[in-house]
């Protein structure tokens, strides 16, 4: 009898090891751009995002500014839009952050104008060389400059809005700000695909283009993705059906955080970050914090003009369907 229960305890064994093997470990998913860093019990997601810096070296500055807001370093950031060129913008966050810091740029109005060879080269070189193979590349006609990823528990979506929805190279970089019927059903089956519990998606000009929030001041009141309301009221239904937390934007170079009426979905424009003396009120860099349970726009500017930016504003969210007070607890726990 010992002898029968000692080999069928050889066998359980035999058959756990061949389905799986001594040390083997879970390999993280070919989409994840950044090692997932916020998971059971560790620390949350932190990144950054600018937007129209444009060639100006005050840039430089602002950058390091980012680096000295307290809570810690940023894990990526993303450019919204109009950082050409694109390479000095590189630059500038290589003499701040090194050259590892992973960065997403978005194509904006500027990176299709003038330069437009040179600097759409850049971003499909740039996502070739950093970003092929680590991110869900967009559909054909926008695969380099269209793209999704999940960082933590944030699932980003990256979309270029000049392109006009043709499947053929070349079509990325044409016409005014748009979401085509073709990038919306593109972004559609990427927001469902996802498990993540917060979604964000990052594109250059604003759906609802709102004053800046300090200064009152507004710019591309009427040329923006509102100059063609039934594309943009189908984008922010997209929006609004999956789920979404919130969808960031430059373009008019003014600070905002809009909700529209009946919408579960924020707009956040994250003004410009120019570092210039003769526009420095307007400049404003986001930095994002996020864990399952809560994740937090914080809005730094330097409205007092001494150099130091210190947060301005900020949005704090909790899940859909989940009290605050019973979100907050569970953030406060891990």
């Amino acid at each position: 009898m010992k002898c029968h229960r000692g080999g069928l305890f050889l066998l359980v064994c035999l058959l756990l090891a061949s389905a799986a093997p001594w040390g083997a470990a879970a390999q993280p998913a070919a989409t994840d751009a950044v090692s997932p860093q916020v998971n059971e019990g560790k620390e949350p997601l932190r990144f950054g995002i600018t937007a129209d810096n444009k060639g100006h070296t005050g840039f430089a500055g602002i950058a390091q500014r980012m680096a000295e807001i307290p809570g810690g370093r940023i894990q990526f950031l993303i450019s919204a839009g109009d950082q050409n060129p694109a390479a000095m913008t590189r630059s500038q966050l290589d003499a701040v952050f090194g050259k590892s810091l992973p960065w997403y740029p978005v194509v904006g109005n500027h990176e299709i104008s003038g330069t437009t060879t040179d600097e759409m080269k850049y971003l499909q070189d740039h996502y070739g060389a950093h970003l092929k193979g680590k991110v869900n590349a967009g559909p054909d006609g926008c695969r380099e400059t269209t793209y999704s990823f999940d960082a933590g528990d944030v699932h980003l979506t990256i979309i270029n809005q000049y392109w006009d929805g043709k499947p053929k190279p070349g079509h990325d970089a044409v016409g005014s700000g748009d979401v085509v019927p073709a990038l919306s059903a593109w972004l559609r089956k990427d927001l469902a695909a996802s498990r993540q519990p917060w979604k964000i998606v990052v594109g250059h000009e604003p759906a609802f283009p709102q004053p800046d929030q300090d200064w009152e001041s507004g710019r591309h009141t009427t040329s923006s993705l509102n100059a063609n309301a039934k594309h943009r009221d189908a984008f922010w239904k997209v929006l609004e059906d999956a789920g979404c937390a919130a969808y960031v934007c430059g373009h008019t170079h003014r600070y905002s955080r809009y909700q529209p009426e009946g919408s579960s979905v924020w707009q956040i424009d994250v003004a410009q970050a120019r570092g210039s003396s003769s526009s420095w009120k307007y400049d404003a860099f986001v930095i994002v914090t996020a864990n399952r349970w809560r994740l937090t726009f914080d809005v730094c500017r330097n409205l007092k003009k001494k150099g130091r930016f210190e947060v301005s504003d900020s949005l704090s969210l909790t899940p859909l369907g989940v009290p605050r007070s019973d979100a907050e607890g569970q953030a406060g726990a891990k």
